[in-house]
């Protein structure tokens, strides 16, 4: 039987056999050059979606920050826009990491309707007719490229601030 096994075994085709070896072998090697080739645009764009990723959680917690500080401060009667002009209003988180830029506004709002009071102008300084102890903050993170006219919002935030001694 082993004697009939290597008969078998040297028995080869011959004819057109020869050549589906070859068309094989260059699919193979397509097929393989397709899979290498794609690798690289696969890395890039996981690459760049961590990024991304890692910028959106750097602004949650620059957001999360800033209103924890506006908080802490005493509460600042107006509508504010900050960074400041002067020294009035709400000052900013002392650190911001490289690359990245808040603003940070205060409206007052009315209690009642949520709605914006209006503005008044007194002696040539725009103030509030009323203060009625609530501000809606928002802060806005910004994210800045190589060059300044990179800059794009990556997340605008709102929340209120109420004067304490407002509701004793």
């Amino acid at each position: 039987m082993v004697l009939r096994c290597k008969q078998v075994s040297h028995k080869v085709p011959r004819g057109s056999s020869g050549g589906v070896a070859l068309v094989e072998v260059v699919i193979a090697v397509l097929v393989l050059a397709i899979l290498v080739g794609s690798v690289p645009a696969a890395m890039i764009a996981v690459s760049n979606a961590h990024f991304r990723a890692n910028q959106i959680r750097v602004a949650e917690s620059l957001t999360r920050n800033q209103f924890e500080y506006v908080k802490s401060q005493q509460y600042q009667p107006g509508n504010v826009t900050y960074p400041l002009v002067g020294l009035e209003g709400y000052q900013l988180i002392p650190v911001v990491p490289p690359g990245f830029g808040l603003v940070c506004t205060a409206i007052q709002i009315n209690p009642t309707t949520g709605e914006e009071i209006a503005l008044k102008d007194f002696d040539g300084k725009t103030l509030y007719e009323t203060d009625t102890g609530i501000q809606l903050i928002t802060v806005t993170v910004h994210s800045y490229g190589q060059r300044p006219e990179q800059q794009k919002t990556l997340l605008v935030s709102t929340n209120y601030k109420v004067a304490r001694w407002r509701s004793q």
